[in-house]
Protein backbone atom coordinates (compact mmCIF):
# COMPACT_ATOMS: atom_id res chain seq x y z
CA UNK A 1 0.00 0.00 0.00
CA UNK A 2 1.30 3.34 -1.22
CA UNK A 3 1.52 5.71 1.84
CA UNK A 4 -0.80 8.12 -0.10
CA UNK A 5 -3.12 5.21 0.52
CA UNK A 6 -2.16 3.88 3.91
CA UNK A 7 -5.32 3.49 6.30
CA UNK A 8 -5.60 6.14 8.61
CA UNK A 9 -4.89 4.31 12.13
CA UNK A 10 -7.77 6.34 13.92
CA UNK A 11 -10.52 5.22 11.74
CA UNK A 12 -12.41 1.89 11.94
CA UNK A 13 -13.24 -0.14 8.95
CA UNK A 14 -16.51 0.16 8.03
CA UNK A 15 -17.12 -3.96 7.88
CA UNK A 16 -14.67 -5.60 9.31
CA UNK A 17 -13.80 -8.96 9.16
CA UNK A 18 -16.03 -11.10 11.85
CA UNK A 19 -14.07 -12.27 14.41
CA UNK A 20 -14.52 -15.15 17.50
CA UNK A 21 -13.89 -13.62 20.98
CA UNK A 22 -11.26 -15.82 23.04
CA UNK A 23 -10.51 -16.36 26.46
CA UNK A 24 -7.62 -13.82 25.79
CA UNK A 25 -9.61 -11.52 23.84
CA UNK A 26 -11.84 -10.70 27.58
CA UNK A 27 -8.28 -10.94 29.47
CA UNK A 28 -6.91 -7.97 27.38
CA UNK A 29 -10.01 -6.04 27.37
CA UNK A 30 -10.39 -6.62 31.16
CA UNK A 31 -6.71 -5.41 31.59
CA UNK A 32 -7.33 -2.74 29.54
CA UNK A 33 -10.28 -1.47 31.62
CA UNK A 34 -8.39 -2.20 34.88
CA UNK A 35 -5.30 -0.43 33.79
CA UNK A 36 -7.06 2.50 31.98
CA UNK A 37 -4.76 2.64 29.23
CA UNK A 38 -1.99 0.38 27.33
CA UNK A 39 0.52 0.75 25.21
CA UNK A 40 0.31 -1.72 22.07
CA UNK A 41 3.74 -3.01 23.39
CA UNK A 42 2.54 -3.21 26.99
CA UNK A 43 -0.53 -5.64 25.92
CA UNK A 44 2.35 -7.87 23.40
CA UNK A 45 4.56 -8.36 26.45
CA UNK A 46 1.21 -9.47 28.85
CA UNK A 47 -0.44 -11.39 25.75
CA UNK A 48 1.23 -11.84 23.04
CA UNK A 49 4.51 -14.24 21.39
CA UNK A 50 5.34 -11.08 19.20
CA UNK A 51 4.36 -7.27 17.73
CA UNK A 52 2.87 -9.11 14.66
CA UNK A 53 0.58 -11.03 16.29
CA UNK A 54 -0.40 -8.59 19.44
CA UNK A 55 -0.86 -5.66 16.40
CA UNK A 56 -3.11 -7.93 14.44
CA UNK A 57 -5.69 -8.75 17.28
CA UNK A 58 -5.94 -5.17 18.47
CA UNK A 59 -6.76 -4.12 15.63
CA UNK A 60 -9.29 -6.39 15.29
CA UNK A 61 -10.75 -5.34 19.18
CA UNK A 62 -10.37 -1.79 17.73
CA UNK A 63 -12.32 -2.51 14.00
CA UNK A 64 -15.09 -4.00 16.15
CA UNK A 65 -15.13 -1.24 18.99
CA UNK A 66 -14.28 -3.37 22.06
CA UNK A 67 -11.18 -1.05 22.30
CA UNK A 68 -10.81 2.34 21.07
CA UNK A 69 -7.11 4.07 20.43
CA UNK A 70 -5.65 7.34 21.63
CA UNK A 71 -2.32 8.93 20.54
CA UNK A 72 0.42 10.95 22.22
CA UNK A 73 1.87 12.15 19.03
CA UNK A 74 0.09 15.63 17.84
CA UNK A 75 -2.61 14.94 14.95
CA UNK A 76 -0.66 15.62 11.84
CA UNK A 77 2.11 12.50 13.46
CA UNK A 78 -1.16 9.99 14.01
CA UNK A 79 0.39 7.87 11.59
CA UNK A 80 3.63 7.73 13.41
CA UNK A 81 2.85 7.98 17.19
CA UNK A 82 2.49 4.49 19.48
CA UNK A 83 -0.77 3.69 19.40
CA UNK A 84 -2.68 3.75 22.78
CA UNK A 85 -5.66 1.61 24.07
CA UNK A 86 -8.70 2.29 25.75
CA UNK A 87 -11.47 0.67 26.75
CA UNK A 88 -14.36 1.40 24.46
CA UNK A 89 -18.47 1.19 25.00
CA UNK A 90 -18.66 -2.69 23.41
CA UNK A 91 -15.72 -3.93 25.49
CA UNK A 92 -17.61 -2.61 28.91
CA UNK A 93 -20.69 -3.57 27.96
CA UNK A 94 -18.84 -7.20 27.23
CA UNK A 95 -17.00 -7.11 30.49
CA UNK A 96 -20.48 -6.15 32.33
CA UNK A 97 -22.17 -8.92 30.71
CA UNK A 98 -19.51 -11.74 31.50
CA UNK A 99 -18.43 -10.58 35.13
CA UNK A 100 -21.21 -9.45 36.21
CA UNK A 101 -19.48 -6.61 37.39
CA UNK A 102 -20.52 -2.52 37.35
CA UNK A 103 -17.83 -0.99 34.83
CA UNK A 104 -17.75 2.81 35.01
CA UNK A 105 -17.84 3.80 31.44
CA UNK A 106 -18.22 6.83 29.60
CA UNK A 107 -16.98 8.68 26.19
CA UNK A 108 -15.38 11.07 28.60
CA UNK A 109 -13.14 8.18 29.58
CA UNK A 110 -11.87 7.54 26.16
CA UNK A 111 -10.64 11.33 26.23
CA UNK A 112 -7.18 11.71 28.30
CA UNK A 113 -4.44 14.01 28.19
CA UNK A 114 -0.92 13.98 27.45
CA UNK A 115 -0.28 14.57 31.43
CA UNK A 116 -2.11 11.77 31.88
CA UNK A 117 -1.04 9.49 29.44
CA UNK A 118 2.59 10.11 30.31
CA UNK A 119 1.79 9.58 33.82
CA UNK A 120 -0.36 6.53 34.07
CA UNK A 121 1.96 4.55 30.82
CA UNK A 122 4.82 4.35 33.52
CA UNK A 123 2.90 3.42 36.28
CA UNK A 124 1.58 0.73 34.04
CA UNK A 125 5.05 0.10 33.59
CA UNK A 126 5.89 -0.25 36.98
CA UNK A 127 2.51 -2.65 37.60
CA UNK A 128 3.41 -4.96 34.69
CA UNK A 129 7.15 -5.84 35.77
CA UNK A 130 5.76 -6.37 39.57
CA UNK A 131 2.87 -8.65 37.61
CA UNK A 132 5.28 -10.42 35.45
CA UNK A 133 8.18 -10.56 38.26
CA UNK A 134 5.98 -12.75 40.61
CA UNK A 135 4.84 -15.01 37.72
CA UNK A 136 8.37 -16.16 37.45
CA UNK A 137 9.36 -15.86 41.24
CA UNK A 138 8.21 -19.41 42.83
CA UNK A 139 8.00 -17.96 46.43
CA UNK A 140 6.29 -14.32 45.25
CA UNK A 141 2.59 -13.18 44.09
CA UNK A 142 0.74 -10.03 43.08
CA UNK A 143 -2.01 -10.16 45.84
CA UNK A 144 -3.65 -6.58 45.21
CA UNK A 145 -3.18 -4.07 43.15
CA UNK A 146 -5.84 -0.63 43.45
CA UNK A 147 -5.08 2.05 41.22
CA UNK A 148 -4.88 5.97 41.77
CA UNK A 149 -8.93 5.99 40.77
CA UNK A 150 -9.61 3.59 42.97
CA UNK A 151 -7.83 4.76 46.07
CA UNK A 152 -9.66 8.40 45.05
CA UNK A 153 -13.11 7.11 46.05
CA UNK A 154 -12.56 6.80 49.29
CA UNK A 155 -9.07 8.45 51.32
CA UNK A 156 -8.05 10.13 54.69
CA UNK A 157 -6.76 13.19 55.44
CA UNK A 158 -4.19 14.32 57.65
CA UNK A 159 -2.70 17.30 58.99
CA UNK A 160 0.63 18.36 58.92
CA UNK A 161 3.29 20.93 59.99
CA UNK A 162 5.07 22.52 57.04
CA UNK A 163 8.48 24.09 57.03
CA UNK A 164 7.22 27.36 58.04
CA UNK A 165 5.30 25.69 61.41
CA UNK A 166 1.87 26.26 60.10
CA UNK A 167 -1.08 23.40 60.27
CA UNK A 168 -1.83 21.81 56.71
CA UNK A 169 -4.83 19.06 56.05
CA UNK A 170 -3.49 17.42 53.02
CA UNK A 171 -5.00 14.17 51.47
CA UNK A 172 -3.64 10.78 50.84
CA UNK A 173 -3.74 9.38 47.75
CA UNK A 174 -1.06 7.90 46.34
CA UNK A 175 -0.11 6.46 42.47
CA UNK A 176 -0.85 3.05 43.67
CA UNK A 177 -1.04 0.56 46.29
CA UNK A 178 -0.28 -3.43 46.42
CA UNK A 179 0.52 -6.48 48.42
CA UNK A 180 2.77 -9.41 47.69
CA UNK A 181 2.77 -12.43 49.79
CA UNK A 182 6.79 -13.46 50.46
CA UNK A 183 7.86 -15.66 52.35
CA UNK A 184 8.21 -13.81 55.21
CA UNK A 185 4.86 -12.62 55.19
CA UNK A 186 2.38 -9.91 53.24
CA UNK A 187 4.42 -6.85 51.96
CA UNK A 188 2.52 -3.45 51.64
CA UNK A 189 2.99 -0.82 49.40
CA UNK A 190 2.52 2.52 48.11
CA UNK A 191 3.81 3.64 44.58
CA UNK A 192 4.79 7.50 43.83
CA UNK A 193 5.22 8.08 40.21
CA UNK A 194 7.66 11.13 40.09
CA UNK A 195 8.26 12.77 36.77
CA UNK A 196 10.45 15.81 37.82
CA UNK A 197 8.23 18.24 38.46
CA UNK A 198 7.94 18.50 41.53
CA UNK A 199 9.83 21.04 44.32
CA UNK A 200 11.86 19.56 47.15
CA UNK A 201 9.52 21.60 49.32
CA UNK A 202 6.35 19.99 47.74
CA UNK A 203 8.26 16.58 47.62
CA UNK A 204 8.87 17.02 51.56
CA UNK A 205 5.45 17.93 52.55
CA UNK A 206 4.49 14.73 51.04
CA UNK A 207 7.06 13.04 52.88
CA UNK A 208 6.04 14.40 56.09
CA UNK A 209 2.11 13.37 55.34
CA UNK A 210 3.14 9.60 54.77
CA UNK A 211 5.02 9.95 58.33
CA UNK A 212 2.07 11.17 59.87
CA UNK A 213 -0.71 9.05 58.13
CA UNK A 214 1.59 6.42 59.85
CA UNK A 215 1.79 7.73 63.02
CA UNK A 216 -1.69 8.06 63.76
CA UNK A 217 -2.55 5.12 62.81
CA UNK A 218 -4.75 5.83 60.04
CA UNK A 219 -2.98 3.99 57.71
CA UNK A 220 -3.17 0.70 59.99
CA UNK A 221 -6.89 1.17 60.68
CA UNK A 222 -7.90 1.92 56.64
CA UNK A 223 -5.32 -1.00 55.68
CA UNK A 224 -5.50 -3.41 58.31
CA UNK A 225 -1.89 -4.21 58.53
CA UNK A 226 1.52 -1.97 60.32
CA UNK A 227 3.40 -3.40 56.71
CA UNK A 228 4.31 -0.55 54.70
CA UNK A 229 6.79 0.66 52.13
CA UNK A 230 6.67 4.22 50.15
CA UNK A 231 7.92 3.66 46.57
CA UNK A 232 9.14 6.36 44.72
CA UNK A 233 10.22 5.73 41.13
CA UNK A 234 11.27 8.88 39.27
CA UNK A 235 13.19 9.38 35.91
CA UNK A 236 16.82 9.66 36.84
CA UNK A 237 19.39 8.46 39.18
CA UNK A 238 20.45 12.30 39.82
CA UNK A 239 16.54 12.67 40.67
CA UNK A 240 15.90 9.64 42.86
CA UNK A 241 19.64 10.83 44.92
CA UNK A 242 18.03 14.52 45.20
CA UNK A 243 15.08 12.45 46.37
CA UNK A 244 16.43 10.38 48.97
CA UNK A 245 18.12 13.30 50.67
CA UNK A 246 15.05 15.50 50.61
CA UNK A 247 13.68 13.03 52.37
CA UNK A 248 16.03 12.24 54.91
CA UNK A 249 16.70 16.12 55.74
CA UNK A 250 12.68 15.97 56.10
CA UNK A 251 13.27 12.68 58.82
CA UNK A 252 12.26 10.28 56.58
CA UNK A 253 13.69 7.03 57.40
CA UNK A 254 13.89 3.28 56.16
CA UNK A 255 9.97 3.59 54.86
CA UNK A 256 10.79 5.12 52.03
CA UNK A 257 12.14 3.71 48.47
CA UNK A 258 13.21 5.30 45.39
CA UNK A 259 14.52 4.36 41.98
CA UNK A 260 14.46 4.98 38.69
CA UNK A 261 11.90 4.12 35.58
CA UNK A 262 14.69 2.39 33.82
CA UNK A 263 15.51 -0.33 36.61
CA UNK A 264 11.83 -1.01 36.10
CA UNK A 265 11.39 -4.67 34.45
CA UNK A 266 10.88 -8.10 35.71
CA UNK A 267 14.27 -8.95 35.90
CA UNK A 268 15.12 -6.26 38.13
CA UNK A 269 12.14 -4.85 40.39
CA UNK A 270 12.17 -6.79 43.01
CA UNK A 271 14.88 -9.05 43.71
CA UNK A 272 18.04 -7.25 42.32
CA UNK A 273 19.69 -4.41 44.17
CA UNK A 274 18.27 -1.18 42.24
CA UNK A 275 16.76 0.64 45.27
CA UNK A 276 17.89 3.44 47.26
CA UNK A 277 16.83 3.65 51.23
CA UNK A 278 16.45 6.71 53.14
CA UNK A 279 18.59 6.43 55.79
CA UNK A 280 20.95 3.15 54.18
CA UNK A 281 23.83 3.58 51.89
CA UNK A 282 24.01 1.25 49.18
CA UNK A 283 21.45 -0.23 46.70
CA UNK A 284 18.67 -2.82 47.97
CA UNK A 285 16.23 -5.42 46.75
CA UNK A 286 12.90 -4.98 47.17
CA UNK A 287 11.87 -8.20 48.15
CA UNK A 288 13.63 -10.97 50.45
CA UNK A 289 12.99 -14.50 49.22
CA UNK A 290 15.13 -15.77 51.85
CA UNK A 291 12.95 -17.21 54.65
Amino acid sequence: MSKRNRARRDERQPNPQPIRLTERDLNIIKAVYEYRVLTTQQLQSLFFPSMHQAYNRLAALYHHGFLDRSFMGVYTDMMNTPILYVLDRKGADLLQARYGQDVAWNSSHKQVSIQFLDHTLAINTVRIAVSQACERLVDCDLLEWRSESDLKGDYDRVTIQTTSGKSKSVSLIPDSYFVLKTPLGNAHFFLELDRGTMTSKRFKQKIFAYMQYYKTGKYQNRFQTKSLRILTVTTSQARADNLKVATESAKGKQRFWFTILAHTIPDSILTAPVWQVAGKEGTHPLVDLIK
